[in-house]
C-alpha cells in the first residue's frame, strides 16, 4: 500500500494497472487498440497469417493488418486515445504501437497505409517526440506535429489534408508541410511533384470516397504562364495564390459516420476526452450475453470473467483500509459486490474484495447526476475483508478494521471545466476512527479554480463518538484546512477528475495538534461535468490518533458557472 502523496494519479495508477497485467508473460500480445465501430466486411490478419472478422470491441495487436471490403469501414480507437476510421477498400498495417514509458522514453507509432484512405485524431505518442509517429504508403511517409488529419491514396498519388495540427509528407522528392506554419492545408504528391491546395478536394472531404478525381492529377498543374512545374515544386492555379492561414485550425470536417445506430462515440471530435465509457455490447461476445468478449485472465487472483470486467469497468474511486486513504479502480464480482484494484508502492498490484454481502448506499440526492455509492465493511471470521497483495498469488491478507469505500464513474477529460470558479460543500459523510468510533457528523468545502486547477479555502470538521455512543464535546472533534488541485503531476496543465488535497493546520480535540505530512485526503470529481466531488480522507494526530471518513459534496456555484 502506498500513501496519496506518493502515488500516481488515479488515471496514471489505472493505466499501470492494466499494463502490469498486460505485460504478465500469460499475455499472448501488447495491445495496440480496440474496435469502436464495425461496418461491412473488416478483417485483421496476424503476424502469422491468421485472420479473423472484426467486431466492435476487439482488440487491434502490433503487426495486425486491417482491411475494409466495399462499403465497409472502421473506426479504432488506440491505446494513447488516437481515433483512426479507415475507409472501404482500405488497408493498414500496423508495424509498431507502443505507449512511453514513465519518463517519456520508447513511444512508438509506425503504420503503413497500403491502400486506400483513412481520417485520425492523433493521440499522445508523437505530442512530445514528433519522430516518435510515422505512417508510410508507397508514395511518401507522413509526420506530425499533434493534428486531425486525412490520407487517401488513388491512382498512384498521395492525396492528404490537415483539419488541425500540421504535417510532413516525406518522399524523394522532398519534404512537403501541410497545415499548420506552411502554404497550404491539403496536397496531392505523386511521380509529377507536388500540388498544394487550399481548400480540401472533394475526395478528401467525403470520408466514404475512395476514388479521386480524374481532374484532381492535372488542375492547377501548370504555372500561370502555361509551363509544367519541376517535380516537388509547390504550385496552386492563378486564382487561388493567396497564402493560407498559418493557424493551423481549419474548419473540421463532417463526423465520420452519420448513420442512426453508429452512436455519438463514432463521430472523430476534435477535441474532448476520447475513453470509451460505454458499456460493452451484450449477446455479441460468447460470453453468455452479459456484454463483450471474455479475456482469459493473466493473474490468478482474478477469474477471466472478473477480469473481463476490471477491463471494462469505468468505475474510480477511494478506499480506507489500514489507516490509508487509497484511490482505486473497481469492478463488480459476479455476486455483484465491489472488487477494488489499487497500486502498491512498487507499482504491483493489491487486490481487496470482501466475502460479505454489502451494506452499500447509493446517495438518493446524487444518484440521478453521479450514481455514486459508498459503504463500510465490517469483516467478521465468516465473512472477512480480505486482500491478495502477490501477483498471481491467493495468499491472503486479513484485514482487521472496517474497510470504508466510495465509487463512482469519474468526469471525462473533455468535460471538465477549464474556467470558472466553483465552490464545493456539503455535510454527506460517513465513517470510524482508529478506536471504532462512529463519524457522527461532518462537513466540509473547498473552492476549485478550473483555469487554474487550483484548489483552496478548503476546510474540512468531523465530530466522531467518544466511546459511549453519544456525542462528543471537544474531546473527539477533528478539523482541518487544506489545499490541492486537478492539475495531473502538476505538470501538464490539464485538469483531471482526481483532486489531491494537502492539509495544512488542524486539530484533534482541544490539545493535539494533526500531523499534516501523515494525514490523507483525495477523491475524485464526478458527474457529466464534475459537479459533485466524492474523497476520502485519513486524520492522523501526533499522539498517533486517527479518523477516516468517506465526504460526497456537491458544487455551489459562487463566482462562475460551467
Amino acid at each position: 500500500m502506498h500513501r496519496i502523496t506518493r502515488s500516481a494519479c488515479l488515471f496514471q495508477a489505472m493505466v499501470i494497472l492494466l499494463m502490469m497485467f498486460t505485460l504478465n508473460s500469460a499475455r499472448a500480445a501488447e495491445l495496440a487498440g480496440h474496435i469502436i465501430m464495425v461496418k461491412g466486411d473488416v478483417t485483421a490478419q496476424a503476424a502469422d497469417g491468421s485472420s479473423r472478422n472484426l467486431k466492435r470491441r476487439d482488440e487491434i495487436y502490433p503487426s495486425d493488418t486491417i482491411r475494409t471490403g466495399t462499403g465497409s469501414r472502421v473506426q479504432i480507437r488506440f491505446i494513447d486515445n488516437a481515433l483512426l476510421a479507415l475507409q472501404e477498400n482500405s488497408q493498414l498495417s500496423i508495424h509498431a504501437y507502443q505507449q512511453a514509458d514513465a519518463d517519456g522514453k520508447g513511444g512508438k507509432v509506425l503504420m503503413e497505409l497500403v491502400e486506400g484512405g483513412f481520417r485520425t485524431l492523433t493521440g499522445s505518442i508523437g505530442k512530445g517526440n514528433k519522430e516518435a509517429y510515422r505512417v508510410d504508403t508507397p508514395v511518401a511517409s507522413i509526420g506530425i506535429r499533434g493534428t486531425l488529419y486525412s490520407a487517401l491514396l488513388a491512382k498512384g498519388q498521395l492525396m492528404a489534408g490537415v483539419w488541425k495540427g500540421g504535417i510532413t509528407l516525406s518522399s524523394d522528392q522532398g519534404d512537403f508541410n501541410l497545415g499548420q506554419n506552411a502554404d497550404f492545408n491539403f496536397g496531392v504528391l505523386g511521380n509529377t511533384g507536388f500540388q498544394g491546395m487550399l481548400e480540401a478536394p472533394q475526395a478528401l472531404d467525403n470520408a466514404d470516397s475512395d476514388v479521386m478525381p480524374d481532374s484532381m492529377s492535372t488542375t492547377g498543374s501548370e504555372n500561370p504562364d502555361g509551363s509544367t512545374p519541376p517535380p516537388g515544386t509547390a504550385t496552386t492555379s492563378p486564382a487561388t495564390t493567396v497564402l493560407n492561414n498559418t493557424s493551423g485550425d481549419n474548419k473540421v470536417p463532417p463526423p465520420l459516420d452519420q448513420d442512426a445506430d453508429s452512436g455519438h462515440e463514432d463521430t472523430l471530435k476534435e477535441a474532448g476526452n476520447l475513453i470509451d465509457n460505454t458499456p460493452p455490447d451484450g449477446g455479441d461476445g460468447g460470453d453468455g450475453g452479459d456484454g463483450g468478449p471474455v479475456i482469459t485472465s493473466p493473474d490468478l487472483r482474478l477469474s477471466s470473467e472478473e477480469f473481463t470486467a476490471f477491463l471494462t469497468s469505468t468505475s474510480v474511486g477511494s478506499i480506507i483500509v489500514n489507516g490509508k486513504a487509497i484511490p482505486v479502480s473497481a469492478f463488480r464480482d459476479e455476486r455483484g459486490e465491489p472488487v477494488f484494484v489499487s497500486v502498491d508502492d512498487n507499482n504491483g498490484i493489491d487486490i481487496t474484495r470482501y466475502s460479505g454481502t454489502t451494506d452499500s448506499t447509493l446517495l438518493p440526492e446524487m444518484a440521478d447526476i453521479a450514481g455514486i455509492e459508498w459503504g463500510i465493511w465490517n469483516g467478521s471470521a465468516e465473512a472477512p475483508v480480505s486482500q491478495l497483495l502477490e501477483e498471481s498469488s491467493l495468499v491472503v491478507t486479513a484485514v482487521e478494521s472496517p474497510v470504508m469505500w466510495v465509487i463512482a464513474n469519474p468526469a471525462l477529460e473533455g468535460n471538465i471545466p477549464t474556467s470558472g470558479s466553483v465552490y464545493f460543500g456539503g455535510t454527506q459523510a460517513l465513517g470510524t476512527d482508529s478506536k471504532g468510533n462512529a463519524l457522527l457528523s461532518a462537513s466540509g468545502n473547498f473552492d476549485l479554480d478550473f483555469a487554474t486547477g487550483i484548489v483552496s479555502n478548503g476546510f474540512l470538521s468531523a465530530d466522531y463518538a467518544d466511546g459511549s455512543g453519544s456525542q462528543s464535546i471537544g474531546g473527539n472533534f477533528w478539523n482541518a484546512d487544506f489545499t490541492g488541485t486537478i492539475r495531473a503531476g502538476g505538470a501538464n496543465g490539464k485538469n483531471t477528475a482526481l483532486v489531491q488535497m494537502q492539509f495544512g493546520t488542524g486539530y484533534h480535540g482541544e490539545s493535539s495538534a494533526l500531523d499534516a505530512v501523515a494525514s490523507q485526503f483525495s477523491g475524485v470529481l464526478v458527474a457529466p461535468s464534475g459537479g459533485v466531488f466524492a474523497g476520502s480522507f485519513n486524520l492522523i494526530d501526533m499522539d498517533g490518533n486517527s479518523a477516516a471518513g468517506i465526504v460526497v459534496w456537491p458544487q455551489q456555484v459562487r463566482t462562475g458557472q460551467f
